[in-house]
């Protein structure tokens, strides 16, 4: 199988309630849903015998978001109204590669300011939670390009 990729944007991530989502595609640099993944130890018994430790995994989505608080209905001013909030998002990386991944964050207010010098562009760090397991749904397949040779199945 030949090596793939995809990078980053351009995408689409929204949050919030769902007839009236927050669009922070533009206000977003960076984001990765990642898994944490929680083992409890391995019981030996006398016998030999090795019963699993439970496992557990846990999903999160994070990134880096453009503060935006000149703007009372943007971004920073949503996270500190409605922190705590467990609220659904749509997670999109790449539109043309299309995969999507949907699911519930709980919503953490944003930080407001800047560690970085005078005049830098101020960002905001985040870490959501998701409740429960988010959802990835594939998108269709990208066209091979024009030089690319089909692979025989």
């Amino acid at each position: 199988m030949a090596a793939e990729s995809v990078r980053l944007g351009p995408g689409t991530f929204t949050f919030g309630e769902t007839a009236t989502p927050i669009d922070a595609s533009c206000q977003l640099s960076s984001a990765v849903l990642s898994w944490e993944k929680d083992a409890d130890d391995d019981i030996r018994t006398l016998c030999g015998d090795t019963v699993a430790g439970a496992v557990t995994y846990a999903a999160s989505l994070s990134g880096t978001l453009l503060q935006d608080i000149a703007n009372e209905a943007g971004i920073v001013f949503y996270t500190w109204q409605n922190k705590g909030k467990a609220v659904p998002f749509e997670f999109v990386p790449n539109t043309e590669a299309g995969a999507t991944v949907t699911g519930t964050i709980v919503i953490d207010p944003l930080d407001v300011g800047s560690d970085d010098e005078y005049g830098s562009v101020m960002e905001s760090d985040f870490e959501w939670a998701c409740v429960g397991e988010p959802v990835l749904t594939a998108g269709a397949p990208l066209p091979l390009a024009a030089d690319a040779e089909p692979v025989a199945a």
